[in-house]
């Protein structure tokens, strides 16, 4: 177990404030995957051990690992965030460090029902049929069947997508994209679903980049945030709030892992998310 800076002293501390066990176990917790964290990213602090060498920006990677990485939900964060906050402040009233790293770490704001796009999925027809980039439009019907950006990205994607089942206004939205991408199918010889359209690039494959241009500029002028994760979350959430699942929803629900389901199921609580 990695060494926590005068551990002891901060035990005895949270004891006069009366915490129950549970609190206390977060508390170590927190520390623990903190220092953990630090002392493999802090090359000074893994030489010294010294909490004169742990700095706010430790604080700002381990929190940005916690979000992106582990995508821990933003009250987890936030409580993680607290507990080093209380011990920080424990130390600096002490003089054992100059400064108090958590000081000027933002709380990560917890989302609500209406930050997600569920109409796109409530009303997959009009969206399928909207003003937006046929990009945009094809991510969001791969999602609706259960499928994430990155698998859609993936070569060869094409293989599996082909053998799903539509319905009639999906099969009238595929026909218009048939239509957009045939140039690009033969200018590349490529029959994967997202093909670039710049000829001089070097690969046939369209750039993650060129996708969230797209999905920016449908995003500005819609007025949702269609992200490729907030799209994914959003039919989650939406398959996690349904009684009876479509195939697409128990499909991308069986392709979750239990650390995920438990991420989206706490997600789902924390905004409130019904439909």
């Amino acid at each position: 177990m990695v060494k926590i800076p005068y551990l002891s002293g901060f035990n005895a501390y949270l004891k006069t404030r009366h915490i129950s066990a549970k609190a206390h176990t977060e508390y170590m917790n927190s520390l623990n995957d903190f220092f953990n964290y630090t002392i493999q990213h802090n090359t000074d602090y893994k030489i010294s051990e010294k909490i004169t060498d742990v700095h706010e920006m430790d604080v700002r990677l381990f929190k940005d690992f916690m979000l992106e990485k582990l995508e821990l939900s933003p009250s987890t964060i936030n409580k993680v965030i607290s507990n080093l906050n209380v011990y920080f402040k424990y130390l600096f009233s002490l003089k054992k460090t100059p400064e108090i790293p958590t000081l000027n770490i933002n709380s990560v704001t917890v989302p609500k029902q209406s930050d997600f796009p569920v109409t796109v999925f409530l009303k997959l027809p009009d969206y399928l049929k909207a003003d937006l980039s046929i990009y945009t439009r094809l991510l969001i019907l791969i999602i609706s069947k259960g499928f994430n950006y990155k698998e859609a990205l993936a070569p060869d994607f094409y293989k599996k997508f082909n053998q799903l089942n539509f319905d009639l206004d999906q099969r009238k939205f595929l026909s218009t994209y048939q239509t957009y991408i045939e140039p690009y199918k033969n200018y590349w010889d490529n029959d994967n679903l997202f093909l670039s359209r710049n000829k001089a690039a070097n690969s046939p494959l369209l750039t993650v980049t060129a996708l969230h241009r797209d999905l920016k500029r449908d995003s500005d002028s819609t007025n949702l945030d269609l992200s490729p994760k907030k799209l994914y979350t959003t039919f989650i959430l939406l398959a996690l709030s349904t009684r009876e699942l479509s195939e697409d929803q128990l499909r991308a629900l069986d392709a979750l892992d239990t650390a995920s389901v438990l991420y989206y199921r706490r997600l789902k609580r924390e905004t409130n998310f019904n439909i």
